[in-house]
């Protein structure tokens, strides 16, 4: 004698019962939902790869755009005096072949506190009269404040000193 899993019956002998045929059933439906239920998960998961990958994207151009590599390259032109002639062309190679791991990371870190839409009108800033006057200017007012902040620090240091004795 066999008790039915489905049902709460008494004692059901094989010949009559037909709890196999329901189990089987419950079954295919129960895996059918796990796979609908897994089928949806994966193309959700492709869904926002995709978004996060076209937002990536717009978070690296709105760094191009915003004259962030102007920047860079304001930052660097001092260093590049430091190093002979003969080896800056080499210098700015590999300078260069590393800038897609900065634009990476600071796409990363900015995804995290703006949004697509925040990026997208960013980007639509940048493009306009204003935002290409900030690109333009932006790295000359670095280089101006570069040698004021020379200056500075060599105040500061003299501060710190006074109360580190």
């Amino acid at each position: 004698k066999f008790i039915c899993a489905v049902k709460q019956t008494p004692l059901i002998t094989v010949p009559n019962c037909h709890w196999h045929k329901e189990l089987t059933l419950i079954y295919k439906i129960q895996h059918m939902k796990n796979l609908f239920i897994a089928a949806t998960m994966l193309l959700s998961v492709q869904f926002v790869s995709a978004q996060s990958a076209d937002f990536k994207k717009d978070v690296i151009e709105m760094i191009k755009v915003s004259g962030t590599t102007a920047n860079i390259s304001a930052f660097l032109d001092p260093v590049m005096e430091q190093i002979p002639a003969d080896k800056r062309a080499d210098f700015k190679k590999d300078i260069d072949a590393i800038m897609p791991e900065l634009y990476e990371s600071t796409a990363d870190t900015m995804m995290k506190y703006y949004t697509h839409d925040d990026v997208k009108k960013m980007i639509e800033f940048y493009n306009s009269p204003v935002g290409k006057k900030i690109q333009e200017s932006t790295p000359k007012i670095l280089k101006d404040q570069m040698k004021g902040m020379q200056e500075w620090q060599m105040q500061l240091q003299g501060i710190l000193m006074k109360y580190m004795q």
